[in-house]
């Protein structure tokens, strides 16, 4: 009698493990997708602004794949002088032309780089 009683208990703990880790996983799935969604719905909805100044900080390529064959998406990292970063998506010509540290700016669709002044250097 006791060994069949000892017996369902512990059933009943192992089916009360196996539920409790069952819900646990199931809601930190829901939270880690929930939580993507969030950050790419941020992301892609966080407007880039026509008009800006700042310096940029990164430039960065990748590679877009489609039927028609593959084409390079060039980038940069524009921090504004209220020291906000943003991504904007630039030709070739001006990718080229753009270094970390150069000033960018930007009015009616036309770009502007201005390049750092560089200190003389003396010798003492």
């Amino acid at each position: 009698m006791k060994k069949a009683h000892r017996q369902k208990n512990s059933a009943k703990r192992r089916l009360f493990g196996v539920r409790t880790t069952a819900v646990i996983l199931s809601v930190l799935v829901v939270a880690m997708l929930a939580t993507l969604v969030a950050v790419v719905w941020q992301k892609s909805t966080t407007p880039v602004p026509t008009d800006y100044e700042g310096t940029i900080v990164d430039r960065w390529a990748d590679y877009s794949e489609s039927d028609q064959g593959s084409r390079p998406g060039l980038a940069l990292v524009v921090e504004s002088p209220d020291r906000t970063r943003f991504t904007i998506r630039v030709d070739a010509g001006v990718y080229e032309s753009a270094k970390v540290g150069t000033h960018i700016k930007s009015k009616s669709g036309q770009l502007v780089l201005i390049e750092p002044q560089q200190k003389p250097i003396t010798d003492r």
